[in-house]
């Protein structure tokens, strides 16, 4: 909160101000004022003398932004309150258009070459950032648009995040000033495990002797241990990766790659995970607790998300990323509290990794009109303490509230506008983030654990730039759909020959130009990094 009160005196002293045109003589500034509203004329001469910066903003602009995410129900209501902001301190008005999270492949490249006039879009390591960048499509970040229209930025923004965001030694869009801790935890009954006479979970085998035990009880009324919906990607993040203390990879190269984490990482470190033996007994072990009824035999085609199972009780465990499960736990403990939920991290020794400010962001396009103005938006839309909690939260006392230690809570219409909405996520800023009231407990102590030990990975802020083999990808994704979530759901008669298959398919659709292609993009980024 210090920080809140350290920039709010920032901007009320004077990084912009209004200027406006005599109407009297003698009158003071204040006097001026407080007659605007009396006639066009005297709001024109406000606005004819509006500066940000010492910028002129005198000429009114309209900006229009696109993100990936679903529209709220209530954005306009928010957006006409952030609009009022950003009229008065800019003389800019903010027109959002979004993609949704189902077609935003295919309509985000297309969207910028198709000539539409817009200035703004999310971007970010998975959301298109270096391969647009390196065709032209955004503008630069330089020294001079901090000087001139980003005060903030200049004085704010994580110093870590503009050398996360370079291509090239220049940077193509604006980071988010927020890294958190990117890892899965698993969230459970504590009824059942009571009721099964199992102490709390530390190790995989504790969790495997928990399913067997809920698997074996008729009259647990859940339907499955684990209601597995479609793949097992978000327990192979933990039963897989974390277990082995693997780095992850984002982007095109997220399902294929990853590496043994050292402090020497090299881009020769990057290998294909289904070629490894741990991955070999990954597969058994998932087709050993399908074949003990964990999950369902049809899960491959289950609709049901894996947090809604768990919600509505058919599922005994949900796994997915900290904040999430978190959520869900302290739901059920409103709902369902004698279902007593408990988190985990069974792998407590593994590395913890903080995400890349590029994780999330905003660029400015490189035709745009009003780029000067656009910067000028994403300066106080992040850092301005009013205009950032709108973004994140909505409207104050509708969709949120803050409590008197400085905790936020819904608000009686949050369901119409959720907090970290798609619209929100290149704005992230630890700066002004709240703690949630009634964060599960669980979540809180895993979480301060992570953050004293989460070290920023060698290929965090890497960003592969997929030109070079799209066509390979697009084959080895075909394979990819074809046989890793059976495999991860340990669906097949043969775990061996099936994964044999697949390693061969694999490298019939271009595995190897793609690990070639990612050794040496990785190898030049470690370069330029150094």
């Amino acid at each position: 909160m210090k920080n809140v009160k350290k920039l709010t005196a920032l901007l009320l002293a004077g990084i912009m101000s209004v200027s406006m045109l005599a109407g009297c003589g003698g009158e003071k500034e204040k006097t001026q004022a407080g007659s605007i509203a009396a006639g066009t004329e005297g709001a024109a001469s406000a606005e004819a003398g509006l500066t940000y910066n010492g910028q002129d903003v005198s000429e009114p602009v309209e900006l229009v932004m696109y993100y990936i995410g679903d529209k709220t129900e209530d954005e306009d209501l928010v957006l006409a309150e952030i609009n009022k902001i950003l009229k008065e301190k800019i003389n800019a008005t903010l027109v959002l258009k979004n993609m949704s999270f189902s077609d935003y492949s295919t309509k985000y490249a297309l969207t910028i070459a198709g000539g539409e006039n817009f200035d703004l879009i999310y971007t970010s390591t998975w959301a298109y950032y270096q391969s647009e960048a390196n065709k032209g499509a955004f503008a630069e970040v330089t020294e001079q648009v901090l000087n001139d229209y980003m005060p903030l930025h200049k004085e704010n923004q994580a110093e870590a995040s503009w050398g996360q965001a370079k291509i090239g030694g220049k940077v193509y869009f604006v980071p988010c000033n927020m890294a958190n801790v990117s890892a899965n935890a698993i969230l459970i009954r504590g009824d059942l495990r009571e009721k099964y006479g199992l102490d709390r979970l530390e190790t995989e085998e504790d969790l495997e002797e928990y399913y067997t035990a809920v698997s074996n009880d008729p009259d647990s009324q859940v339907t499955y241990a684990y209601d597995a919906s479609q793949n097992n990607d978000t327990s192979k993040a933990i039963l897989l990766q974390a277990q082995n203390d693997w780095g992850r990879m984002e982007g095109a190269l997220v399902n294929y790659v990853s590496y043994q984490y050292t402090d020497d990482f090299s881009a020769d470190d990057l290998f294909w995970m289904y070629g490894t033996e741990e991955y070999l007994e990954y597969a058994k072990l998932m087709k050993k607790w399908a074949d003990s009824g964990f999950w369902s035999k049809s899960a491959i085609a289950n609709s049901t998300d894996v947090k809604e199972a768990f919600l509505n009780g058919t599922s005994a465990s949900y796994t997915q990323n900290l904040g999430s499960v978190g959520a869900v736990a302290s739901e059920i403990e409103e709902s369902h509290p004698e279902w007593k939920p408990e988190v985990y991290d069974l792998f407590p020794d593994a590395h913890r990794f903080y995400a890349a400010y590029t994780g999330d962001g905003v660029a400015v396009l490189a035709n745009s009109q009003n780029q000067a103005r656009a910067f000028m938006a994403l300066d106080l839309m992040k850092f301005d303490p009013d205009l950032y909690y709108l973004i994140r939260h909505g409207i104050k006392g509708v969709h949120y509230d803050v409590t008197d230690d400085g905790m936020w809570k819904p608000g009686p219409d949050m369901s119409k506008n959720n907090y970290g909405n798609g619209f929100s996520w290149g704005f992230k800023n630890s700066m002004y983030d709240m703690t949630r009231e009634g964060t599960f407990k669980d979540q809180y102590e895993i979480g301060e654990v992570w953050k004293a030990k989460a070290i920023e990975g060698p290929t965090t802020a890497f960003s592969f730039d997929d030109s070079n083999v799209k066509n390979e990808l697009a084959n080895l994704q075909s394979v990819y759909t074809q046989y890793a979530p059976l495999l991860d759901l340990g669906l097949v008669d043969d775990v061996e020959k099936t994964l044999a298959d697949f390693n061969k398919q694999a490298e019939a659709a271009g595995l190897q130009k793609i690990l070639d292609e990612a050794k040496a993009q990785v190898a030049a980024f470690l370069e330029n990094s150094k």
